[in-house]
């Protein structure tokens, strides 16, 4: 729905207000409030104290609030649904995606890589939902100010946000919108945290026909073209996760690399240091064809397991062989045809 960035500005603007009671923070100026927001002196629903804009997309936007009628009125995020189009058609459709939103975020849960809902309401016209505050930066803001990450960096991050999204495919649900943006690293217990779940698409609510009532969505270059065609699958958030993981690893957006002319697959690993074995499932992940991608987390996690199991395993036979042509990158002859099948050579 729109990109949530926040900002230490945003959060002083919040922060600096503690301390005031309910009516005295009714009594402040509101004209430097979004305009979009200023109900009753910029306080949302009696309840939530606006303090800036966060972001705005095709559908909404996005604000940093306080709730102010809880002990220590706590920050949290206000979405209000305002898109960006006059077609009735597509109106409904935009009110319906965003009841989807609130009823996504209401089955997940509590989970600690998503973020609680904790409110849904109408006032007006206008439809708002409340989610918790995530503390921290997101990735496009960590890999552009401070640094990319490296390959055991990259493994533990793909390693977070499979469990996560193997817990989405339990629920039936489909992201579709993993970018940079929209993962935010926790600082307090160092979890990928998954945030906007604006466009995300129920499959247990779907029928094996062409969705009529729904807009093909997604961000060019982490979206895959099944996705931008409006047949998205669970193998839709493996792509994109795999060029999330491309883009922490180089610092570079899918559209910056060139891709095979014959495949139209992206040209990235010899541009970074990373292990044959996680590029080659990187790879899989966001290949074109479906038949050829993964088509579950757990297939991925489990890719992932013989990998670690296949180097340990390599290392061991190595060490007890002590093989002499270990620098030339083929030893596949050096082992008998039992250990060639458990490293995947045979």
């Amino acid at each position: 729905m729109t990109d949530v960035v926040t900002s230490q500005s945003a959060i002083a603007s919040c922060v600096g207000g503690t301390g005031l009671t309910p009516t005295q923070k009714e009594d402040r100026d509101s004209s430097q409030l979004p305009i979009a927001c200023a109900i009753d002196n910029g306080i949302l629903a009696q309840r939530y104290l606006i303090c800036s804009q966060l972001g705005r997309g095709g559908f909404g936007m996005t604000f940093l609030a306080q709730n102010i009628y809880l002990p220590g009125q706590p920050l949290c995020v206000v979405k209000k649904l305002d898109p960006q189009f006059t077609d009735p058609k597509l109106i409904a459709i935009a009110q319906k995606q965003f009841e989807l939103e609130a009823l996504s975020l209401s089955r997940l849960g509590s989970h600690a890589q998503i973020p609680s809902l904790l409110d849904y309401f109408q006032v007006g016209t206008d439809l708002y939902l409340v989610e918790e505050y995530i503390p921290g930066s997101d990735l496009l803001q960590i890999v552009t100010k401070q640094r990319r990450f490296n390959d055991s960096e990259v493994e533990i991050f793909i390693t977070q946000m499979l469990r996560l999204l193997e817990y989405l495919q339990l629920h039936h649900l489909i992201h579709c919108d993993i970018k940079p943006q929209n993962i935010i690293l926790r600082p307090t217990d160092r979890r990928f945290v998954l945030v906007d779940f604006g466009i995300v698409k129920d499959i247990a609510a779907t029928t094996s026909r062409h969705d009529l009532d729904s807009m093909a969505v997604g961000t060019p270059g982490f979206a895959p073209p099944e996705q931008l065609a409006n047949r998205t699958g669970f193998a839709s958030d493996l792509y994109a996760l795999g060029m999330t993981c491309i883009y922490l690893l180089t610092g570079k957006e899918p559209s910056q690399f060139p891709t095979d002319p014959y495949t139209c697959e992206l040209i990235w690993s010899d541009t970074v240091e990373i292990s044959v074995e996680l590029s080659e499932i990187i790879n899989k992940m966001i290949q074109i064809p479906l038949a050829e991608r993964y088509h579950s987390a757990t297939e991925v996690i489990t890719a992932l397991k013989n990998r670690s199991v296949r180097a340990k395993l390599r290392t061991y036979i190595d060490r007890k062989h002590a093989i002499s042509n270990s620098h030339s990158g083929d030893r596949s002859g050096s082992y008998p045809a039992v250990v060639q099948w458990a490293l995947g050579m045979g």
